[in-house]
């Protein structure tokens, strides 16, 4: 797991990764290896605009590669994650593991694929935090 900070926000790195080996172990993918970036507002737009062609911010990227045992890329905007009222250290954990399970092939693209991954999120966060 290596996790690149590039913000001067402070990001729990150790529950970072525990996030990531809660969501391996819930899908059987124990071996598997997931980097992650931490970075400005402006840096999410610019690669949400290049990769997705949406030119805006958003809270999480996946960039899936699937080489051996690398599954991919998550990059964080902690700007983007939480918001009034919301648990910083729940809420970066809940997105780091809806990009994980993106990086496991899940999506969201219609109702029974948004419950199924809504599900296995509460299942590794209930594990995580309990």
């Amino acid at each position: 797991m290596e996790i690149n900070n590039k913000t001067e926000t402070l990001v729990d790195e150790k529950l970072l990764c525990r996030a990531i080996k809660t969501v391996l172990e819930e899908e059987k993918e124990k071996e598997k290896e997931i980097s992650i970036a931490v970075v400005s507002e402006e840096e999410i737009k610019k690669l949400n605009r290049i990769y997705r062609g949406k030119d805006l911010p958003t809270d999480v990227l996946s960039f899936s590669y699937n080489e051996g045992d690398f599954l991919g890329e998550l990059i964080l905007c902690p700007a983007r994650i939480g918001g009034e009222g919301r648990d910083f250290t729940k809420e970066i954990c809940r997105v780091t593991i809806h990009g994980a399970l993106h990086l496991l092939g899940y999506d969201h693209k219609n109702d029974k694929e948004e419950e199924l991954m809504e599900k296995k999120k509460k299942k590794c966060l209930q594990k995580l935090f309990g």
